[in-house]
Parts: C-alpha cells; sequence; structure tokens
C-alpha cells in the first residue's frame, strides 16, 4: 500500500507540473515544481531498486509480484472450472509463476459433506500439500468464510480499493464482522429466460425490452401467465423455477436471535408458486429433472429463471439460438465461486496475486466474457465490454445481454445471507413440493419447515 501512495504522489506531482505549464503559470512556480517531481521521481526509483516488482492493471492499482523462487501453494476446489480460470488467465499472464500454483481437484459436489470434510482434512493434515486458496460454492461459502482458518483478504495485502469494481452484492456476502473473508470472479446475475418464437407468435413481442414489459412484476406476470395458458402454453416448465427470484428479497435472516425466522418473501413465493401450480401454468415439472431440460426444447415452456451461468451450460443445445433474456420481475442472483485464503498459506503475496488476477483484474475481467461467456465481477469491464460492443451470444440468438446482466446485478441485495441458507432453502424446497402436490395451506406449508428445521438443529428456537 505504501508503494501505490507513493506512486500516486509522483503521478499527481508531475501532474500539477504539467498543468502548471499548460495553464501559463510563471516560470519560477513552475521551475520550482518541476524541481520536486524531479526529486520525487529519483526517491521512487532510488526505492524501486530495493523493493520487490509490482504489477499496475488499467486501474493503477497495484500489486505485488512475488518471486519466482518462492514457496509453491495449493488450491483447492472440488471440480476443474477454477483450475480451467487460473490456466487461461493467471498461468499465461504470469509463466514464471506457473509451477508454484498447483492445482488440487476433489471432483466431489461443492455443496456437500465430502468437501466440507476433505478441506478441513487438508487443513489439519498441514502438510506440503496445505490448502493456501479454496473454492467455496455460493451455497456453502459463508461456511468457509466463518472458519477459524479463514483470513480477511486485506491480511493477505489485498485492498478494498483493488475490488472496488466488484457488484455491491458479491462484497455484502463475503463480508464477515466487518472484515472481507473471499473474492469472486463471477457475478452470476439472475434473469428471465424466453423464447423468441413463443413471445413473437403469441405476445406479440418482438424485443427483450417488450418481453420484460410482460413480466414486469409479479401480478403482470401471472397475468401473462393466463395470455399463454390460453394459447397451450406455459410460462414456466415448474413452479419451483420461482424459488431464486424470491429468495433474494428477503429483508430478514433465516435465523434472528437463535430463533427461526420465517421472512415474508417464503410466503410470497409459496402463494405465488401455488398460482402457477393449480392455475396450470407450468408443466408442474421440477428443477433439473429430466422433464425440466426436455421442456426446453419442446416449444411449449415460455421461460426459465435463468441466470449467466444458465445460458451458456444449461439451455438444451438443440434449443440454442431461439432464447433472449430480460431481467424479469425482480433481481436475484443464482451460484457463483468464492475464493478464500487459509491461514496455512505459505506464501500469501502469491495467493493474493491469484485472487486479484481473476477478480480484480479488469483486463481478465474483460476477457473472461470475451473468451468464455463468464459474467465477471467487474464494473468498470462490464462496461467496457458493452462500449465495445463485445458480448453477442450465439445461444441467445445474438443478443447481447450484458446490459441486463448488469442492470441485475446491482440490483441484488445479499446482505441477510447466512450459513443456513441452503439447508433452509432446501426445506422449502421439500414443503413446497408437498404443498402443491397435496393442496396444503401456507400455513400447512410453513409448519413443515419448522418441523424440518427442529428436528435438525436443536439450537435453534422455533415460535
Amino acid at each position: 500500500m505504501k508503494k501505490f501512495k507513493k506512486a500516486m504522489a509522483l503521478s499527481l506531482a508531475l501532474a500539477m507540473g504539467l498543468s502548471l505549464v499548460a495553464c501559463g503559470k510563471d516560470d519560477d512556480k513552475e521551475e520550482t515544481t518541476t524541481e520536486k517531481a524531479t526529486e520525487t521521481e529519483k526517491t521512487e526509483a532510488d526505492t524501486e531498486a530495493d523493493t520487490e516488482a509490482t504489477d499496475t492493471d488499467s486501474s493503477d492499482v497495484a500489486i505485488t509480484i512475488p518471486s519466482a523462487d518462492g514457496e509453491a501453494i495449493h488450491v483447492y476446489s472440488w471440480n476443474e472450472e477454477l483450475g480451467s480460470r487460473i490456466d487461461s488467465h493467471f498461468r499465461t499472464k504470469y509463466p514464471e509463476l506457473s509451477d508454484l500454483v498447483i492445482y488440487e481437484n476433489l471432483d466431489v459436489s461443492g455443496t456437500g459433506e465430502e468437501y466440507k470434510t476433505g478441506i478441513q482434512n487438508a487443513i489439519n493434515a498441514n502438510d506440503d500439500n496445505v490448502p493456501s486458496i479454496v473454492a467455496a460454492d455460493n451455497d456453502v461459502a459463508l461456511y468457509f468464510m466463518q472458519q477459524d482458518w479463514a483470513i480477511p483478504v486485506t491480511d493477505a495485502g489485498l485492498t478494498l480499493d483493488m475490488y472496488k469494481n466488484a457488484y455491491q452484492f458479491t462484497i455484502d456476502y463475503a463480508t464477515v464482522d466487518g472484515e472481507l473473508k473471499a473474492m469472486g470472479w463471477q457475478a452470476p446475475a439472475g434473469c428471465f429466460v424466453y423464447r423468441t418464437d413463443i413471445a413473437e407468435e403469441v405476445l406479440d413481442a418482438k424485443t427483450p425490452d417488450e418481453v420484460q414489459a410482460l413480466v414486469k412484476d409479479w401480478d403482470t406476470f401471472l397475468e401473462t401467465a393466463e395470455t399463454l395458458k390460453k394459447a397451450g402454453k406455459y410460462i414456466v416448465s415448474g413452479p419451483d423455477d420461482l424459488k431464486y427470484a424470491f429468495i433474494d428479497q428477503k429483508k430478514s435472516p433465516w435465523v434472528k436471535d437463535d430463533t427461526l425466522n420465517i421472512d415474508p418473501c417464503i410466503t410470497d413465493y409459496l402463494e405465488t408458486s401455488k398460482k402457477i401450480y393449480d392455475n396450470d401454468y407450468s408443466l408442474k415439472s421440477a428443477m433439473w429433472s429430466s422433464e425440466w431440460t426436455a421442456n426446453m426444447s419442446s416449444g411449449d415452456v415460455f421461460g426459465y429463471f435463468g441466470c449467466t451461468w444458465f445460458v451458456q451450460w444449461c439451455l438444451a443445445e438443440d434449443s440454442h439460438g431461439m432464447w433472449n433474456v430480460c431481467t424479469g420481475p425482480v433481481s436475484f442472483h443464482w451460484g457463483g465461486t468464492y475464493l478464500v485464503i487459509t491461514d496455512k498459506c505459505p506464501n500469501k503475496e502469491l495467493a493474493a496475486l491469484v485472487l486479484y488476477t481473476l477478480c480484480c483484474d479488469e483486463d481478465v475481467a474483460y476477457d473472461l466474457y470475451a473468451d468464455d461467456y463468464d459474467f465477471p465481477n467487474n464494473q468498470a469491464a462490464v462496461q467496457k465490454l458493452i462500449a465495445d460492443g463485445v458480448g453477442s451470444n450465439p445461444i441467445l440468438g445474438g443478443q447481447n445481454p450484458l446490459e441486463a446482466w448488469d442492470e441485475a446485478a446491482k440490483g441484488i441485495s445479499l446482505q441477510y445471507a447466512t450459513s443456513y441458507d441452503a439447508t433452509f432453502n432446501g426445506y422449502l424446497d421439500s414443503a413446497a413440493s408437498t404443498f402443491w402436490a397435496e393442496g396444503q395451506s401456507v400455513d400447512d406449508a410453513i409448519a413443515n419447515i419448522k418441523e424440518q428445521v427442529a428436528n435438525a438443529y436443536s439450537d435453534i428456537t422455533i415460535e
């Protein structure tokens, strides 16, 4: 940080000198300022000779480049996604450091107990393979951030200013007890992904803006569902497609003062999804079922509540080119990966550089989307992509979704996220499926959730 301040001081002094010349100030002041700038430059040059090298990206924030003779670090994840990002963007940018970053793929579910156990066992082993960086899926990331071995990123030399272009929801989510405990390279904003052929034929809507007007809020969404039903179409594949859009509207956490808390968004979701179910506005398929996927190709289902990665990896291949996206009734997110640095890390400068490169470097963020359609957690890069006209996606029939995703990402709030979320959201899934199928009341569904929590958590009060 000292280096960054000195570099800024030099830049400011030089800039002052140039501005004095440009504005025609008197020679004495110009000479004095120039001499000071020269002296500062000399001091800076002398200092730089005795310090480690730094690199500066387009935001002019310096990051220390560690020695190629330093200790190796191990990066742990549950699959190859992070490894591919390191290969494509870190190793190519810093080939001299490539051999020092060793990737460990545990090849398990990123949200299951097996991954948590695998990471903890590796931490406890405290050997040469100890994790320095741990990848954490959004659903369980807070669990990892709250471990004793997870350090604030600032302890590794990263600064909040370096991360200033990140979308606020990713900062809020990764802030624990006032400390930023992780960074993410993605901003998986949610969106409504819809069939353009159905939009034109049934709704006479030819553009994303026209479709957005038909799904702009939940009342309008249900009105459009009725219109589609009359034409033999379904607005979504199943009622649970709405879940992520609703649960991100929380105004309070699942657990408050050690007591289970049912936020109004839960009852809102149950009520709206029941209208979808009871009025046959969907085909009643369950998310991730074979029917759910098949409905992407059938031509009967109008849309899905998807997200940035959903478009790239989930839409059935034979339906590519038939979709567009719009923001939908509300802003929400779905998924994402966070990177946590451990206190066991033997080379924190190198770990910091890995996080900085993937999560802060504007040029890398730009390439993440330009090369891989991976929506980056960097607002400056997104604006540059939009200005450059980069982003047309063949899966979306050539539409550029960046403006819709940017708008959605700016509207997301995760300030009420807790480490219980993934588990309790699963309880909600279980209660909702019974609620729909058996025609229960909302009170019955809430009672179901409370019963599941009571059976699993003796330390949580149920009222």
